[in-house]
């Protein structure tokens, strides 16, 4: 699936950045003898947020209608689940593992499970203040993203 990079991020990302989606490429990192340093997002971004995650979690679990965000995981595993649209009958998934980054689009169903657990950031387009954050999305009640 091609993935149309948003426009917060298209001066950094590139095409090729997106070409494994969900995982993409970190577009630029530096290392020296002081340690590395990650730049994830790069742009006109929301929120930036630190979750932990206890074992047997499970997050998300809903579509964003404008939102998109980016998730890199520190420590543990993301079971991420996904369709490519409300539309798709086909459900995805991949294990995260740590220094991954990966891309949730606008439109796309998506939950997370915490086999243990975890700690990634997010960045999101849109702020997380909570009555913003539950206008965009809908919330799935089912494990296979049913209403």
């Amino acid at each position: 699936m091609k993935v149309e990079i948003p426009a917060e991020l298209n001066a950094y990302f590139s095409e090729k950045d997106f070409s494994k989606y969900p995982i993409i490429q970190i577009p630029q990192s530096f290392r020296d003898d002081r340690g590395s340093i990650l730049n994830l997002a790069d742009g006109q971004l929301g929120d930036v947020s630190f979750i932990t995650s206890s074992a047997g979690a499970v997050r998300a679990n809903h579509v964003h209608e404008k939102d998109w965000h980016l998730c890199y995981l520190i420590s543990g595993v993301i079971k991420y689940v996904w369709k490519e649209s409300l539309s798709s009958q086909v459900i995805q998934q991949i294990e995260v593992a740590p220094g991954e980054l990966i891309f949730t689009p606008p439109g796309a169903p998506h939950k997370m499970e915490f086999p243990e657990f975890s700690q990634f950031v997010t960045v999101s387009k849109l702020s997380r203040l909570s009555d913003l954050y539950e206008s965009d999305i809908s919330r799935f009640s089912g494990m296979n993203f049913e209403p």
